[in-house]
């Protein structure tokens, strides 16, 4: 992203020479170097850097080795339908569901997986389009994969929680960033009516937000903590419940030895890297060029 953008910008790649530009310039250009970009679809993007300096090492490594918050209880979670937020509004889902097989094989050169994970995941949800098996198996290498090592290594209580309530806005389902206007209680805000729509429930913004005070003062959200039985508290429509392991069918796909040879008719003939698909999207108009 750094690279790209001070190629675009003609300056060296360094603080001092981005700090001397335009701030406009250097929001305008960060958003023409991104547009093409997405965690479902990767592309160039902002992330942690190990610098050995003030990120001596992976925050993700640290924290579940014990070095990093080492007693702290966490309070963590993901939504339903994460990947929505960047498919849905720039017409994506579409042009994904009919790329098919390459889809789901960038889906693969992403996450490092192989085709029996794919083929798990389809079996667990045989109605699913391709673009929303896609988004989960992202999701889950991104977001749920990750959080449940955290849980499982913590050395403090974890409580996790999954949100369920769908947008009231077209497609968007359960995405990325809408819980936040019911963690903080802001469903009158524009920017959570974006997500949300209109006549989002007050009720259930009362309920996260007091489950997140009550995390805050007093260490204990409502909810069991993490343990063998992987409690998950729901928040979706109707009262928040506490489900037993609902993403543990998936996860567990990521555990399962990869075949030496995969069936030659699921290996697709064209080049399957998320830059291929990024470009095959293009082509089909999916995705303007920058």
């Amino acid at each position: 992203m750094v690279r790209r953008m001070a190629t675009r910008l003609r300056v060296p790649a360094t603080a001092e020479a981005f700090a001397a530009v335009d701030r406009d310039l250097l929001l305008r250009t960060q958003a023409e170097v991104g547009r093409l970009s997405s965690p479902v679809l990767g592309g160039p993007a902002f992330g942690v850097v190990v610098d050995g300096d003030l990120v001596p090492r992976d925050p993700l490594e640290a924290l579940t080795d014990g070095d990093a918050a080492r007693g702290a209880d966490l309070l963590m979670g993901w939504t339903r339908d994460e990947y929505r937020l960047w498919l849905v509004p720039g017409g994506l889902l579409e042009r994904v569901d009919r790329l098919g097989a390459v889809a789901l094989a960038g889906a693969m050169a992403r996450c490092h997986c192989g085709h029996e994970v794919v083929r798990g995941y389809r079996a667990l949800s045989p109605r699913a389009g391709t673009a929303e098996t896609v988004g989960q198996i992202v999701t889950d290498h991104l977001l749920r994969r990750p959080l449940h090592r955290l849980a499982d290594a913590h050395r403090g209580a974890s409580y996790v929680y999954e949100f369920a309530w769908p947008s009231l806005l077209p497609g968007l389902g359960a995405c990325h960033a809408l819980e936040l206007g019911f963690v903080f209680d802001t469903g009158d805000t524009p920017d959570s009516r974006r997500l949300a729509g209109e006549g989002a429930p007050q009720e259930l913004a009362d309920a996260m937000h007091t489950a997140w005070v009550r995390f805050a003062a007093e260490g204990d959200p409502g909810w069991e903590a993490w343990d063998a039985r992987h409690p998950v508290r729901v928040f979706g429509d109707g009262e928040p419940r506490t489900v037993y392991g609902p993403r543990d069918a998936e996860l567990a796909l990521w555990t399962i030895p990869a075949p030496t040879a995969p069936p030659a008719d699921s290996i697709p003939t064209r080049s399957t890297e998320p830059r291929a698909v990024i470009r095959r999207l293009r082509r089909s108009g999916g995705v303007r060029g920058g």
